[in-house]
Order: structure tokens, then sequence, then C-alpha cells
């Protein structure tokens, strides 16, 4: 696939719940001011020996400490997801078809293709086609898949016997060579969650491998090979 810039298939801004991120920050620090008020009027002050205070500032550089690592363990932990509400469909797909663009080859689980129901959609498929870079699995062909199959894509149809309506919605990366991730997307309440893991980093990337490999083989005693 020739080399593609970066700006032909941007990320969505702002995909990051970065609201959440500041309130759940906001409700820790108030949390310790909150223990910290508590806690002060229980002093006698004017029993404070240099020990004592020795021991109340090793306690409040400990409480900073925890704050801080709280605040880097939530911002890691923000990486590798993306949150986008139900309604923004548009947002969802770019974000889909920048990691399709440039994954290398993909490995796409879905139900029906309908997201692809746009000319840009479509085109960026039939490249990846043509550059046999684009499987898709679903229960049953559409008229777009079997369009694609014949530009080049290996498309796995499993039959609705083993999955007629498959509710999991993912994408893998670079398939079938090191380096390669998926990106799995999930309803929770009015959002809507894409989270990303590489090989090995979470089981969900080895079932997103290993449904893939189940697609192609129920494919091929579907189609009686």
């Amino acid at each position: 696939m020739s080399k593609k810039n970066k700006e032909e298939w941007p990320l969505p801004k702002y995909c990051k719940d970065i609201k959440a991120l500041v309130v759940k920050l906001v409700g820790i620090f108030l949390g310790m001011l909150g223990l910290s008020a508590t806690l002060y009027p229980l002093v006698d002050q004017t029993k404070i020996t240099h020990m004592y205070a020795a021991f109340i500032t090793s306690v409040v550089i400990s409480l900073l400490l925890l704050y801080i690592y709280l605040v880097y363990y939530e911002i890691s932990n923000m990486d590798g997801k993306s949150i986008f509400k139900q309604t923004d469909s548009a947002s969802i797909k770019k974000y889909m078809l920048h990691w399709i663009a440039y994954g290398g080859r993909v490995a796409i689980w879905t139900r029906d293709m309908s997201w692809a129901n746009d000319e840009s959609s479509k085109k960026l498929l039939a490249e990846k086609a043509r550059n046999k870079e684009l499987i898709i699995c679903l229960p049953v062909h559409t008229s777009f898949s079997e369009e694609l199959q014949k530009q080049g894509a290996e498309i796995y149809v499993y039959g609705t016997g083993l999955l007629s309506e498959p509710s999991a919605r993912f994408t893998i990366a670079f398939y079938g060579r090191d380096g390669s991730k998926v990106a799995i997307g999930r309803a929770k309440s009015d959002k809507h969650i894409i989270e990303e893991f590489d090989t090995g980093s979470h089981p969900a990337f080895n079932l997103a491998n290993e449904l893939v490999q189940i697609a192609k083989n129920a494919s091929q005693k579907f189609n009686g090979h």
C-alpha cells in the first residue's frame, strides 16, 4: 500500500474522556483535603514535638506522592482508550478509518458492513483489498463484501449457524505479524468506547485473533474446502 499522508485519514479530535478524568482527580484531591480537615482539629498543637512534626510532615509528603501516583495512573490508563458519544457516529467512523488506513494488513470482525455506507469508506476498503491487506469476517455475504472479494479481499463467511447476530466489533491492525494490535468497540450507557490492545498485553487480543482463525476455518467448511 502506498505511503499515506497522516492528514488524509486523521483521528477525530477530543476522543479522550478528559472531563471524566478531571472530575475523578478533583474528587480524589477534595477527599484528601477532607481527610486533612477532619484530622487537623484532633492534633494538640501545644504538645507537638520535633519528632511529631517530622511524622506529620512525612504523612503529608506521602499523601502528595500518592496523589501524584494516582494522577500518573489515571493518565496512563487513558492510553489505548477512546470515548465517544453514541450519537457521534461520524467521529467513531473517522477513528475506524484511521485505524484501517494506517494498520497495514487488517482483519475486520463485523456484522454486515453497514458502517461502510459512504464513498470514502468504500474507496479505502477497495484499496486495501487490491493491495491484499483486507480480511473481513461476517456471518453472511453482502453485495459489498462480494465486491471486495473480487478485488482481492479475504472474506471469511462463517454462516449464521455458527453466529447469526455478532455483537462484537473489532479490527486487528498489522494482522499476522509482530506488532499487531486490536481495537475493540463496545457500548456503555450513552458512550461508545474503543479500547486498543497490543499482542500479549491483554487476553482480549488473543480472543480476537482466535475468532478470526475460527471464522477462517468455518468459512472453508461452509464453502466446501
